[in-house]
């Protein structure tokens, strides 16, 4: 989703208003797999990263805090509300995020999965897929066509790198700003048409085509029509909306944002189907297929790592809790999936200046899960 070009100028004006820089203290250090070096808020994230992680505990209050908030989550991952009340408790958005990572990635199956990725990536051998049962459908993100080749949101790389690659593989044009119901419907008739040569189907799909790839799964398409579809990246999927559209759309940025959407060629209404309102009852009502393999590919930034694309509406968002820049990080998790973790990156992945060698690598884990039949990863 390009936010900037609907969104920055009401997000500007607001901060533009009084909202104060933020401390950066310098972090170097790891979360299970993923390494950060940066700037963080406050030093409880620091301490968290550089001390508590690696077990070398040097302020006994402190730690004793964290243990028990280790504790009461031992069982099941932080909710939004959870961040949003650790990051008050704490002082620091950031160590909030940097815990929810950590809780990803100790669960077992997500550990194992996060383990398999970094082997993937480490594997320096070209691959050859032309004779590979999979064809990938890419589902862009929102605005594709006109700033798409910005953001990432058209996969302009990552279908270069499949073609390269030997991999089959097709663009579904589903309309560049259309809501998420519209986009659901093209999306499954897209399926049925795809499903219809054979080829078993890998659906990737990120930010604002994840509720739609979503909806089209759970409810859109019998069990006969998705038959064919055997994995779902979901590549920081807006699954239960964006805060973004709550905030836009209220005064005094709702005043003026409509006609900004309007010469911009944007239905405001469509725009309303990613609104949190609308998302999350349709996100628990929906169920989705045991027999497809759900992927998630998650950033998790801190304030010192947040790209130029997410920057204003991450600070929009840092009241609410932890954050990619588009939506509150437990909201891009789909139900029943695994979860990759790119630690530092934020909600515009294609910024990562890995993001080649970390697709060719996606790409590789899940075909050789599909293949052998392994890796149910549940978070």
């Amino acid at each position: 989703m390009h936010a900037r070009s609907l969104f920055a100028f009401a997000a500007t004006a607001l901060l533009a208003a009084g909202c104060a820089g933020l401390p950066a203290i310098p972090v170097d250090g790891s979360v299970a797999e993923g390494r950060i070096r940066s700037t963080v808020d406050a030093e409880v994230a620091r301490h968290y990263v550089e001390k508590y992680l690696p077990g070398v505990k040097g302020r006994p209050e402190l730690d004793r805090r964290i243990d028990e908030l280790t504790a009461r989550h031992r069982e099941s991952l932080p909710t939004r509300e959870d961040l949003a009340h650790v990051a008050a408790e704490f002082g620091s958005v950031d160590f909030a995020a940097l815990f929810f990572a950590d809780r990803l990635l100790a669960e077992p199956c997500n550990r194992a999965l996060n383990h398999a990725f970094a082997r993937h990536l480490a594997d320096g051998r070209r691959r050859n897929w032309s004779t590979s049962p999979y064809r990938v459908l890419f589902i862009p993100g929102f605005d594709y066509v006109a700033h798409g080749h910005l953001t990432g949101a058209d996969f302009g790389r990552p279908r270069l790198l499949a073609r390269e690659l030997g991999l089959d593989n097709a663009l579904v044009e589903i309309p560049s700003v259309g809501s998420v119901e519209r986009n659901a419907q093209v999306l499954a008739a897209a399926i049925r048409q795809h499903a219809a040569s054979g080829k078993q189907l890998i659906i990737a799909g990120a930010s604002s085509a994840g509720p739609a790839i979503h909806l089209a799964l759970g409810e859109l398409l019998t069990r006969e029509e998705r038959s064919s579809v055997k994995a779902w990246l979901n590549l920081a999927g807006l699954l239960q909306g964006t805060p973004i559209i709550d905030w836009v759309r209220e005064p005094p940025q709702g005043w003026v944002l409509p006609w900004v959407a309007a010469y911009k060629g944007y239905d405001w209404e469509e725009l309303a189907s990613m609104s949190t309102e609308r998302s999350r009852p349709r996100f628990e009502r929906l169920r989705l297929d045991p027999a497809i393999l759900v992927i998630n590919y998650l950033g998790v930034p801190v304030s010192g790592s947040v790209g130029r694309f997410a920057a204003d509406q991450y600070k929009v968002l840092r009241p609410l809790g932890p954050n990619d820049g588009l939506t509150l990080l437990p909201d891009a998790l789909a139900p029943g999936a695994g979860t990759i973790v790119a630690l530092g990156r934020d909600h515009f992945l294609a910024e990562d200046p890995e993001i080649d060698a970390r697709t060719v690598a996606l790409m590789g884990l899940v075909i050789t899960m599909l293949e052998s039949g392994a890796g149910r990863c549940y978070s």
